[in-house]
C-alpha cells in the first residue's frame, strides 16, 4: 500500500482507560492481547500497571496515547495489517490531524456479536481521549479516518 486509504468520515467518541465505564473491567480488545505488552509498540499504549479491580486491557490503555476503535472490514483489512499499520485521524473543522495505532473493534452499530445485539452509536470510530483532546473534538464530534499505507 502506498499513501492513505479513506475510511469514512463521521461522528466519534472517545474510549479507554481507567475511567471508562462503558467498557467492563474485564473487558480485552480486538487487536491487541496481554502477550503484546512486551513490544514496544503496544506497550506505550498502555498504563505501567493493571488499574485496581481490572483485568482487561481496554481499563489498562493509557488514556493519554493515541489510539483508534473502528468497525474494521477483516476481509478487507485483515487484523495482521492493522496491527502494523496506523491510522491518520483529521478534524475537518480545523484541519489537525493525528496518527493513531488500531486497538480494538467498535463502536458499537446495533449488529449481533457472540449472542449480544450492541448498541447502535451512529459512530465512525471511538478515539483514545488524548487524540480525541489533540484534534479538539468532544463526543459526536465529525472525525475523518484514513489508513496510512
Amino acid at each position: 500500500m502506498n499513501g492513505l486509504i479513506f475510511l469514512g468520515n463521521g461522528k466519534m467518541s472517545v474510549f479507554g482507560g481507567p475511567a471508562d465505564e462503558g467498557v467492563g473491567p474485564h473487558e480485552g480488545l480486538a487487536l491487541v492481547g496481554p502477550t503484546d505488552l512486551g513490544i514496544w509498540w503496544w506497550s506505550c499504549l498502555f498504563l505501567s500497571q493493571q488499574p485496581e479491580g481490572t483485568t482487561g486491557l481496554a481499563r489498562r490503555l493509557n488514556p493519554r496515547a493515541f489510539y483508534v476503535a473502528m468497525r474494521w472490514d477483516y476481509a478487507t483489512h485483515s487484523k495482521q495489517l492493522l496491527r502494523n499499520t496506523v491510522v491518520k485521524l483529521t478534524n475537518p473543522a480545523n484541519g489537525l490531524h493525528v496518527l493513531v495505532r488500531p486497538v480494538d473493534f467498535g463502536p458499537g452499530d446495533g449488529s449481533v456479536i457472540d449472542g449480544q445485539t450492541t448498541k447502535d452509536t451512529g459512530r465512525i470510530a471511538d478515539l483514545s481521549p488524548g487524540a480525541a483532546t489533540a484534534l479538539g473534538l468532544t463526543t459526536d464530534g465529525v472525525v475523518r479516518c484514513e489508513l496510512v499505507g
